[in-house]
């Protein structure tokens, strides 16, 4: 296959894992030495944490990938009402009976007795089984892989959203059965405040207890490495000149880095170049920050009310180059006295939004929020 035929190995999808997973080495080994150190691993239990984009649900899948390598079963929770009846009822006779095999769907049990006829057990419809719970659902599967020296890893994705009663049941069965030295992990991801906000919770200590992981944008070495790889993946040669250019505008924030390359090499194969060049990534930049603002802003800001959009505006106004803005001179812009504006902060941290760089100081967190902001068609300059 021609390099100008190849498929674009850059992937801007969110949840999608990358050809090249950049920045992430060391906590995908320390997960790996996790499972193979034994019950006792702090890495059996983790929390991740970062903004949207950051990456969260690409490194779950790459857990689960290692978990897979391992032999380990895989449960995926869900942050909604049924994420307790999902696992009891769905999720793990599912995978018991995977275990199984396709005999396990019989309801006849034939026992062959050597000279004797085959003597077959039929089930008994009236004789009823205790309730099953998430602890002996849980118990019955970890019983059955330990045979086969594996175990169960439990993800949940945007645990902001969780119901605390339902996740403290989740964490109380995998803390009873880490107590009894059976293989299992769960790991968590969700965005930075809304986490921090859901441990309060009193029915939460053990995820509290959990190894807490915040992802932060990946460094530009790597960055530029991912670039030079994916594009080599992809069967076709980027310059160093144009890797570098891509991580400056991608400022190390994953979706940002799988946009920027994708756009890079569609405009390679515009100009039918076998080389992505300076140029071409140059060329897209513009694009890069109107899709971000399509793709990542807009959704973020929908239903964020005028008084926080308000702050978010300021923060632009005031912000000359992307840098931290004071809360005195957010509310002096405004006309208000700082504490007027606790509540509303409080409510953009917990959306993960903006954070806090140094005390007293307010940033975007995500890159290129600025730019969408004051060239959104809703944007009135404060005076």
């Amino acid at each position: 296959m021609s390099s100008m035929s190849a498929r674009n190995p850059f992937r801007p999808t969110f949840g999608v894992s990358p050809t090249v997973l950049a920045g992430r080495d060391s906590l995908l080994q320390s997960f790996k030495l996790g499972l193979a150190e034994g019950p006792g691993s702090p890495f059996r239990a983790l929390l991740i944490s970062g903004s949207r984009g950051m990456g969260k649900t690409v490194l779950l899948n790459e857990f689960e990938d290692a978990a897979a390598s391992q032999g380990w079963i895989t449960l995926r929770a869900y942050p909604d009402n049924s994420m307790v009846d999902g696992l009891v009822n769905s999720a793990i006779p599912e995978a018991l009976q995977n275990l199984d095999g396709p005999q396990s769907k019989r309801m006849l049990s034939g026992v062959a007795i050597p000279g004797i006829a085959t003597v077959t057990a039929i089930a008994d419809p009236t004789k009823k089984d205790p309730t099953p719970t998430l602890i002996s659902r849980l118990r019955e599967l970890a019983t059955r892989l330990q045979k086969h020296g594996s175990g169960i890893l439990i993800t949940l994705d945007e645990l902001q959203s969780a119901n605390v009663d339902l996740l403290h049941v989740l964490a109380t069965a995998v803390q009873d059965l880490l107590r009894d030295d059976f293989d299992i992990a769960l790991v968590a991801a969700g965005l930075p405040e809304g986490i921090d906000r859901l441990l309060q919770h009193e029915g939460t200590t053990f995820i509290r207890r959990a190894e807490r992981i915040l992802l932060n944008p990946v460094n530009h070495e790597d960055s530029v490495e991912m670039f030079l790889d994916t594009a080599a993946e992809g069967q076709r040669h980027m310059t160093s000149e144009a890797a570098e250019l891509a991580a400056q505008i991608s400022k190390g924030y994953p979706y940002s880095m799988q946009l920027t390359g994708s756009l890079a090499w569609a405009r390679s194969t515009l100009d039918n170049s076998d080389t992505i060049q300076a140029e071409q990534v140059d060329a897209v930049r513009d694009e890069v920050v109107r899709r971000m603002g399509m793709q990542v802003h807009e959704p973020s800001l929908h239903q964020v009310p005028d008084g926080e959009l308000t702050i978010l505006y300021a923060i632009a106004q005031l912000s000359k180059n992307g840098e931290m803005v004071s809360t005195g001179d957010i509310a002096h812009l405004m006309g208000v006295k700082p504490n007027a504006l606790s509540m509303q902060r409080k409510q953009l941290l917990s959306r993960g939004l903006v954070e806090v760089p140094k005390y007293g100081f307010l940033n975007f967190t995500l890159p290129y929020m600025r730019e969408h902001l004051l060239n959104s068609p809703h944007h009135r300059p404060i005076t």
